[in-house]
């Protein structure tokens, strides 16, 4: 009775009352408000739509191309605490069914709007897309060339006096992805560039990458898989050296010297055709440029005529050819005339059971015990030198190079032949000449 006695004095006490008679009003006007609240229309824009699955696209491994980016304006009727909810997009399911879709290719798609939730407290009335087009294919990767075109603003890429090689992509090779039927008709990317031209320097610019069909349409729903910073903005770095231009002489560089011919002229003399040619140098000119490299096992030092050897330079590091009619690095053909001159020819006998005799042996690192038990491809070997040092060659003079024979060798191996003698070399390759030898444990 006390308890209730209080309860009962509050609403004599007119703070509370009127706190009371506000908040009850506030939840009248509330539960009004919801159950009254006028009816209203709107459109809730950019719903995305859903490409239904099917078990027959699933099993054909088809993919919907492009439907990523399909919606539809949506227009709904409903108290208007719920339809002005931004949240009712999330309620309203967009579907474009798959049904008619047997094989790949291009198909219309009808589109049905509903809603998620099993009793929705709106009503869908009408939306703006009731078919949408959809690309059914294979996804395929394929790769293809860079190929640059750059366009020049004013004069020549390269200034007067210079010339460039061809432009280079960074990446000469690039991977697209995406329909089959759209991916095998791009054949390349191009490249596009504008520059400043009169350059006298190296120069590297980037370059806008376009794919584009054989018939010249772009393709759809075609990516670029990026390997690089700028692949992945669309762009590629377009690479050229650009060279002084040049006139210098032409050069022969011997090789496989004997170490005791410091200077070629000493046995040979030579001349080469053309005898000057324009080049181009990416760093500090020179007067004379090697066009060709010839070996003394290619020159026949037993034939007084003339020999010819032709040889093509392309360039090298720093240093190339100007292709004059397209004024650019090319390729030079060049005839180098060689004679012999100063040069003698001896004999030597290999040793055999008959004729034996003791030979050093160089290069025998495993310290291998050895006998010789006779020649092998040959009985004597054929010595080129100087005049005035090729006749004093000797048994004594030729040495058995063991560099090649392994530590387990046993049995009987072939020991190619050396020349101890600097000023003089044995006619032919290094292994036209052995000598047969027991090896000895």
């Amino acid at each position: 009775m006390k308890s209730s006695r209080k309860i009962s004095d509050l609403f004599y006490n007119n703070r509370f009352l009127l706190i009371f008679s506000v908040v009850a009003a506030v939840i009248i006007w509330v539960v009004v408000a919801v159950e009254f609240s006028p009816e209203t229309t709107i459109t809730v824009r950019n719903v995305p739509i859903r490409i239904a699955s099917t078990g027959l696209i699933d099993s054909k491994k088809l993919e919907a191309f492009g439907a990523e980016n399909l919606t539809v304006d949506v227009t709904v009727v409903g108290k208007r605490y719920i339809v002005e909810d931004d949240s009712i997009i999330n309620d309203i399911d967009a579907v474009a069914s798959t049904a008619s879709v047997t094989r790949a290719g291009t198909h219309k798609l009808s589109v049905d709007v509903g809603s998620v939730s099993t009793r929705p407290q709106y009503e869908i009335v009408s939306y703006t897309v009731s078919e949408v087009e959809v690309l059914f294919d294979y996804y395929v990767e394929k790769q293809i060339p860079v190929v640059p075109v750059v366009s020049v603003e004013n004069g020549n890429f390269a200034a007067e006096g210079y010339f460039a090689e061809d432009f280079e992509p960074s990446v000469e090779k690039i991977t697209i992805y995406g329909p089959k039927s759209e991916v095998e008709s791009v054949m390349k990317a191009d490249a596009y560039a504008t520059v400043a031209g009169n350059l006298h320097d190296n120069n590297g610019f980037l370059a806008s990458l376009k794919l584009a069909k054989q018939n010249g349409d772009t393709p759809r729903y075609v990516g670029i898989k990026a390997v690089t910073d700028e692949m992945a903005n669309g762009s590629v770095y377009i690479n050229t050296l650009i060279y002084k231009e040049a006139t210098a002489s032409a050069a022969v560089t011997f090789t496989d010297v004997p170490a005791g011919i410091a200077d070629t002229g000493a046995v040979i003399e030579y001349k080469v055709e053309p005898a000057q040619a324009v080049f181009g140098f990416s760093e500090e000119v020179s007067e004379t440029v090697s066009v060709a490299s010839i070996s003394f096992s290619e020159i026949d030092f037993g034939n007084p005529s003339e020999q010819t050897f032709v040889r093509e330079y392309s360039g090298k590091e720093g240093v190339v050819i100007k292709d004059a009619e397209a004024d650019k690095p090319g390729v030079g053909s060049f005839t180098v005339t060689v004679k012999v001159k100063n040069v003698g020819h001896a004999s030597v006998a290999l040793p055999t059971e008959e004729n034996p005799y003791v030979m050093k042996d160089v290069s025998n690192r495993h310290g291998l015990n050895y006998e010789i038990v006779g020649y092998g491809k040959q009985p004597s070997v054929f010595v080129f030198g100087t005049s005035e040092t090729v006749y004093s060659v000797s048994a004594q003079d030729l040495q058995l190079d063991f560099s090649s024979v392994a530590a387990d060798a046993s049995g009987i191996v072939e020991v190619p032949v050396v020349l101890g003698k600097d000023s003089c070399w044995l006619d032919g390759a290094p292994t036209d000449y052995t000598v047969k030898v027991r090896i000895i444990k």
